[in-house]
Parts: structure tokens; sequence; C-alpha cells
């Protein structure tokens, strides 16, 4: 494996931050598989896959993915795989995403590849997946994580152009691992300006690195014809997993919680409070529309 040896370039980051990623703002390109060192430290591996990645790449394209809205407008189409924690509003338990419900053999395939991940991650960052691990086993239950590695979710992006921006959730000082699969595209490299440097990131690539220390952006994708495509799928570790109990626990707390909101919403007291706002907006209702009759009368 070659090793490249780069410093970190002095750059503001807020001119960089939330703008597009273009190709133009590094000098160098990097194609070959690599290893990268900071300040004598192994930073990031960049690296062609020789493990069939047949599988994943099948259930990547057969997928029903959500389309939203990134910072600043940039559209963004993405499905998330694995775990997800509680989210206040939403979701006050932990629980697996909707892929795993929704298209069950795909997520299978998405979160078993996860084991041939923990190979390379162990190869080439023995010292960071050491800790990574320790920590995971120190603070998240074991039926919070995929494929029988330290990760406990991830994401798959389609066609996404991404904007310059750190990673934010994770476990500090662990890594992410990203495969991306391209077909007939032009562009959709991962750039760094920190470093100086875009990797390529061509079809069936691995990329190893710690997103929430090094800004980086997608630049520009050029599509050739209809069937092109540019998927990215991510693995990482969700600091929040560390409130989950253990799936038992877990859903207990889903059946107390619901059974609380149903004594709630049948408490006589809160649905008279209930009755009494809907009697206050129709009495407003009828006021208004008097008012508006008067009105038209005139």
């Amino acid at each position: 494996m070659k090793r490249i040896d780069l410093e970190r370039v002095p750059f503001d980051k807020d001119k960089f931050k939330k703008r597009s990623a273009l190709r133009t703002d590094v000098s160098q390109m990097i194609k070959e598989d690599c290893i990268i060192y900071v300040d004598n430290q192994p930073t990031i591996l960049y690296k062609k896959l020789q493990t069939d990645t047949s599988a994943l790449r099948w259930a990547v394209k057969n997928i029903k993915y959500g389309e939203g809205k990134r910072s600043r407008g940039l559209k963004s189409i993405s499905a998330i795989f694995g775990y997800s924690p509680r989210v206040a509003m939403r979701h006050d338990y932990c629980t697996a995403t909707s892929m795993a419900m929704n298209h069950k053999k795909q997520h299978h395939i998405i979160t078993d590849f996860a084991k041939e991940l923990v190979g390379y991650y162990k190869e080439y960052f023995p010292e960071q997946f050491e800790f990574h691990n320790k920590l995971i086993e120190e603070k998240v239950m074991q039926d919070w994580t995929i494929g029988g590695s330290p990760f406990t979710s991830g994401i798959v992006n389609k066609n996404n152009q991404l904007k310059y921006h750190y990673d934010a959730g994770n476990f500090k000082g662990v890594l992410s691992n990203m495969v991306v699969f391209k077909s007939d595209i032009i562009g959709g490299h991962l750039v760094i300006p920190e470093l100086d440097i875009a990797l390529e990131v061509a079809d069936n690539t691995l990329t190893i690195f710690n997103g929430q220390d090094i800004l980086h952006g997608v630049s520009d994708i050029e599509y050739k014809n209809n069937s092109s495509y540019r998927y990215s799928v991510v693995y990482y570790s969700l600091e929040q997993m560390w409130k989950c109990e253990p799936l038992e626990g877990e859903i207990k707390r889903i059946r107390k919680v619901k059974t609380e909101r149903e004594k709630k919403r049948l408490d006589p007291v809160h649905m008279d409070s209930l009755k009494k706002r809907q009697e206050e907006l129709k009495s407003y209702s009828d006021k208004e529309f008097f008012k508006s009759a008067e009105k038209n009368d005139k």
C-alpha cells in the first residue's frame, strides 16, 4: 500500500463551510490505492475493493429513497440503515430504521457488509479500530450494533452533491467507512481543502476517515445518460445510541410510553379541556362568519 504524507494547509473554514465543493479548490487528485498520513498518523485510507460487492450494489439500487433538502437548499436523496436513537417529539425510543422493515433483504445485505469493512479497518487503522471497538463495547448494547461491527447505523446517498461540511452526531475520535458505486458519471469526487486533495472515489472503492475532524464535500456530478448513478454507503457509530437499553428493555419502554399516552388521551380532565377548546374555536369561528356576513350585506 502506498503511503502519502501530507500536512494540513492553512485555510479559512468559514469561506468553505456550506458552499459547493469544487475540484478546482485543490491542486492534487488522488486516484491510486493509498493510506494518507497527517502528522505521522494514519488519517485516510483510499482503496479499490477486491471483495465481491455485487450484492451490496444490488441492494442500494433497489431500496426506496427519501428526498429532502440540506442546508441552503441543496437536494438530498438518501436512506438510513441500522438503528436510530431516541428523538424528542418524533419517537422517544430506540428503534430499527424503516429500511429494516420495508426492505428486509436489502437491509440485511447492507448491514452484513459491515463485517467485510471491519477487516480493512483493523488492518490499516489497528489502534483506531481497537479504540472504536472498545468504546462501543463500553457504551452501546450489542443489540444496537450492525453486522458484528462497532457501527450502529449508516446512510446511503444517491446522486448527492454535498456541500462542504463536518459530519456530526458520531462518537468522537472514531472513523467512518464509505463504499462508493459509480456508473457513467463525471465528477462526484471527495474534496478535502484542508489537505489540498480530492479523492477520485471511483466505482467500487472504500474510503475510511474521520468526517467529524476533516472538512469535506462532494464535487459536481455530470450524468452521461439516464442510467448514470453515484451511490455512497457510509457506516458510522451514533453517539446517542448509548442511551438505548437492551432490546427487551426498549420494547417495555415503548409499551409504557404508548400506555401513558393512551391514558392521557382518555383522561376525563384532558378530554374536557379538549372539548372546551373545541367549543371556543367553534364560537370564534361563528363570530367571524357573522362579521363577514354583515360586511357582505353592506
